[in-house]
């Protein structure tokens, strides 16, 4: 096995800001002010982990791996190792398995309201990710870093990879990152009787304290007793349950909940163009072109939304591109063109034009 191991600033959790103060929004807003993915590099983003290590380049040279292809851009399966340095030495804060390690800086820009831009060099199933406690950060290694981009790459032959997978192999205490697969339908215990009293308990911690897995449990736990409550309550959980998985960027599972919504409502703009950016995110491209499909036939074309349905067929157009679908997205594409009262809009489609007629 190829392993690898970054450098990386101290942090406590590596889950973004960690100011329990700071409501969703408020944190979102600095997070973004601040602008540092390695403060991510622990946080489970729709099963899998992000890392990003700060190197001043932004290359990871991996030109001392042996691979079947000249032409590859990534290590697959490798042990990757987070250290940090104190008092000149290096401490392990954590590691994933099973990565896969690029050669250049990877970027993947979010929708509104869906998760935050992904910024990384490592990625890897949340599954296979362990961050240590802070109080069990004590074993260091020497390691031999070669430039101040602070990475070393190796293979099972080194004896820097005994002493690491010796400590990794025989490390049985606790891990700290929080894997959102196993706590989404947790409950909690002894839970009263009392459906409502649980949602309104559950949106507390959801709305003013931004705890989603503790909002979580209580919604959970009143979905026990949907038999006794309204077709319109029962919704409302839904609802609120599919907010805290978007929030803990859970996508596939939100998707699930948001979908009960609809079922039960039938249509809601604002809930199905979040839907519709949920579904693209996570390349669930058929669906997105018919929630799509749904806003574009229940709103009535006005002089006011022209704009705003034109933006919607330009979803769909990138839908079409992701299927393929070339016959389908010029078409799109041109009559959105000629008809749109956007130039930006215009333009996009003029662009897209060319790309399909190379």
């Amino acid at each position: 096995m190829d392993f690898i191991i970054f450098k990386t600033n101290f942090y406590n959790n590596y889950n973004g800001i960690e100011d329990k103060s700071l409501n969703i929004y408020d944190k979102f807003y600095q997070e973004k002010k601040l602008n540092n993915p390695e403060i991510y590099n622990f946080q489970d983003y729709n099963n899998y982990c992000y890392g990003y290590a700060p190197l001043k380049s932004g290359i990871v040279n991996l030109s001392k791996i042996e691979f079947k292809k000249d032409n590859s851009k990534l290590l697959k399966n490798a042990l990757v190792v987070w250290v940090y340095e104190k008092d000149l030495k290096y401490y392990i804060v954590g590691w994933y398995k099973n990565a896969s390690v690029y050669n250049f800086l990877q970027r993947k820009l979010s929708y509104p309201s869906v998760g935050r831009d992904l910024y990384f060099n490592v990625k890897a199933k949340s599954k296979d990710c362990y961050l240590l406690p802070i109080e069990n950060r004590t074993f260091n290694i020497e390691i031999p870093f070669e430039n101040e981009n602070y990475f070393y790459i190796s293979n099972k032959n080194d004896s820097l990879y005994d002493n690491i997978t010796n400590f990794i192999n025989t490390y049985n205490k606790e891990f700290i990152n929080i894997i959102i697969s196993k706590e989404i339908n947790k409950t909690i215990e002894n839970p009263p009787n009392n459906p409502k009293l649980l949602y309104k308990r559950g949106n507390i911690y959801l709305y003013n304290e931004s705890n989603f897995l503790e909002a979580l449990k209580y919604f959970n736990t009143a979905l026990m007793f949907k038999n006794e409550i309204s077709k319109e309550e029962l919704t409302d959980i839904y609802y609120s349950k599919a907010l805290c998985l978007q929030f803990l960027n859970n996508f596939e599972n939100s998707l699930i909940y948001f979908e009960k919504v609809i079922n039960n409502i039938n249509y809601d703009l604002n809930i199905i163009k979040n839907m519709i950016y949920l579904n693209i995110y996570t390349k669930n491209y058929n669906k997105a072109i018919t929630y799509c499909d749904k806003i574009l036939e229940n709103e009535k074309k006005t002089k006011e939304n022209s704009i705003f349905l034109n933006e919607i067929e330009c979803l769909k157009l990138e839908c079409f591109i992701n299927l393929e679908e070339y016959n389908l997205a010029k078409k799109l594409a041109i009559n959105i063109k000629e008809n749109t009262q956007s130039k930006e809009l215009a333009t996009y489609c003029e662009n897209i034009l060319k790309e399909i007629y190379k």
